[in-house]
């Protein structure tokens, strides 16, 4: 094994036969071994503590058979904003993937599969979505909509804007 070592570092570390000697002879007289590597344990890691910067509030929906009844002119007029691209493919509240280029959004209270119209009192521009998620959890927001809606009643150049919602089914 020593030879081995000493023909790589040979070949590698060019040398002049004096200093060859010299480095072999303190080889000899340090007794090198061949080193066993010791197996270590793992470290434990500690789980990231992720900051919430957005206070969550937990507010469950109304039943179904309860909003048809209660919500058939149901409308409300407050900000909306829009769902960020970076979380497309996560998982919504009811259990289906976020796509950005679904007319979907998020509501508070409705329930999963209603269908909203959102016009945007600024243009006049409407859009229908399906809700299929909770949120938004912004202070003041009445509703999230994801990119491609945003995008078709102009809501991604300013980010947020006042909306009505109604209900459509």
């Amino acid at each position: 094994m020593q030879k081995k070592i000493v023909l790589i570092l040979m070949i590698m570390i060019p040398l002049n036969a004096d200093e060859v000697e010299e480095w072999l002879a303190e080889l000899s007289k340090n007794n090198l071994k061949v080193c066993k590597i010791e197996e270590s344990k793992p470290k434990s890691i500690e789980p990231i503590k992720k900051s919430k910067s957005i206070k969550r509030t937990k507010k469950y929906p109304i039943k179904l058979k309860k909003v048809k009844k209660l919500n058939i002119n149901y409308d409300e007029v407050g900000i909306a904003s829009y769902y960020a691209n970076c979380l497309n493919g996560c998982p919504t509240a009811c259990g289906v993937p976020y796509r950005k280029n679904l007319f979907t959004g998020a509501h508070r209270t409705l329930p999963f599969g209603t269908i909203v119209s959102v016009t945007m009192l600024s243009t006049g521009k409407k859009v229908n979505v399906k809700i299929n998620d909770r949120g938004p959890y912004a202070k003041g927001r009445v509703i999230d909509l994801s990119f491609k809606a945003a995008q078709k009643i102009g809501l991604v150049r300013r980010g947020v804007s006042k909306v009505s919602i109604k209900v459509i089914n």
